[in-house]
Parts: C-alpha cells; sequence; structure tokens
C-alpha cells in the first residue's frame, strides 16, 4: 500500500547514494536519481515491484508499425527498437493480416 501522506520524514535527508542499504536501490539510484528513490523508499516502501523483461514490445510494435514504410526502413527500425529485421517483418505481417480481417 502506497503511503498518502505529504510531509515527508525529517530523517529521509540522512539517505545518501553511499549509504543505501540495498544493491537494488543503488540499481534504481543510478537510474532515476537519489531524490526519486528516496520518495520510492518513503512512499512504496513495503511493495514488490517487477518489470517483466517484455513490458515494452507493444511499444515497439506501435513504432515499426508506424515507421514502416517499405523494405529499406527495415534496418533502421530493427536498430532503432534494439531488435531483429525478422522481427520487424513479423510485426508488419501480423499488422497486414490484422487489416485484413477486420475488414
Amino acid at each position: 500500500m502506497v503511503r498518502n501522506s505529504e510531509t515527508e520524514p525529517v530523517w529521509l535527508k540522512y539517505i545518501s547514494e553511499e549509504n543505501l542499504p540495498t544493491e537494488d536501490l543503488k540499481y534504481l539510484c543510478s537510474i532515476i536519481g537519489l531524490e526519486a528513490t528516496k520518495k520510492l523508499m518513503f512512499y512504496a516502501a513495503g511493495e514488490k515491484f517487477s518489470i517483466h523483461a517484455h513490458c515494452n514490445q507493444q511499444y515497439k510494435k506501435q513504432y515499426i508499425i508506424e515507421n514502416y514504410l517499405d523494405a529499406t526502413s527495415v534496418n533502421r527500425i530493427a536498430l532503432a527498437c534494439e531488435t531483429t529485421t525478422r522481427y520487424v517483418y513479423k510485426v508488419i505481417k501480423e499488422h497486414v493480416e490484422g487489416k485484413k480481417k477486420s475488414k
């Protein structure tokens, strides 16, 4: 349960990058910064978070569909999405087949 308190505790100022208690918090701090990490430590203490390895797939698919022009754009899209050209073609094929079914 996330706390709904408006005021942060006075002891929050004693938290620094060097004295974060776990490697997970240190890693999080390196990505989002100390202030955001401190807020998570206070407002979401006790919560369990999980970020699925493929949580960005739907956004990559959307990017592929919106930016596919022709076969010459496949390599550029694959590089931008850090995927393979085969995956780009697969997404485009699924999109085209989906359009055909909906008509």
